[in-house]
């Protein structure tokens, strides 16, 4: 019968060693795949404009989701009163998919701005005070911070609409404050595209995780309110 020699032995016993540390590798890469990734609105309904409102401007909120993508709460960042209250009433019906950690779903915030858009076909827009990312005690992740929001400009109202109503645009802002994606979650045409056309105007600061710039996403629903009559 033949022996395995001590130099033999050595060679089993390495390849047995190097096995762990390929899987170990592996099990690191496959986290490495999976990083944060933020909580996204996947449906949006109508927010009416309250009728015995004569205010305009931006409402922006924080919301609070559990693991399940689900509404815990909501912040107040940006307040205009008779304006706030349907938003956030509305924002209720929204769906959500939760954010998630090295794959694993967790509890999130993500920033609504809703715009209230001037009744008037030339309106410029009321004037805006940069809302920066900033740590609030309310928020669900103490460690994640939304985007900031610099500076806006407010959609042109479409000669040919007909029927008055909300857009609503994802804007996925990088590390570095540019926007990198946008997707329309509740398209309603001809506003759709003055309001994509707003968006593009916008500035962004980029959301934080543990303290350092993250890729994110937040929500901006345009609500276009019917013309006085005249």
């Amino acid at each position: 019968m033949r022996r395995v020699g001590e130099s033999g032995m050595h060679k089993i016993s390495l390849s047995a060693g190097v096995i762990p540390v390929i899987l170990a590798c592996c099990s690191i890469q496959s986290l490495a795949q999976a990083p944060f990734k933020p909580a996204e609105v996947t449906s949006a309904s109508d927010i009416p404009y309250p009728i015995q409102s004569i205010a305009d401007g931006l409402v922006i909120l924080d919301v609070s989701l559990d693991a399940k993508g689900v509404i815990a709460g909501s912040t107040v960042v940006r307040d205009i009163p008779s304006l706030t209250s349907p938003a956030i009433s509305s924002i209720q019906s929204w769906k959500f998919s939760p954010a998630s950690s090295q794959g694993k779903p967790e509890q999130a915030v993500i920033r609504i701005a809703v715009v209230f858009r001037p009744r008037s076909y030339l309106a410029a827009g009321p004037a805006f005070n940069s809302v920066l990312s900033e740590g609030n005690s309310n928020r669900a992740d103490q460690n994640f911070i939304p985007p900031g929001i610099i500076s806006v400009s407010y959609p042109q109202y479409p000669i040919n609409a007909a029927v008055p109503g909300t857009v609503v645009i994802q804007v996925t802002v990088g590390k570095s404050s540019a926007v990198q994606h946008l997707k329309v979650v509740r398209n309603l045409p001809p506003f759709t595209q003055v309001a994509l056309s707003a968006v593009n105007k916008w500035r962004f600061q980029a959301a934080t995780l543990d303290g350092k710039p993250a890729t994110a996403s937040l929500a901006i629903a345009f609500i276009f309110p019917p013309l006085p009559p005249g």
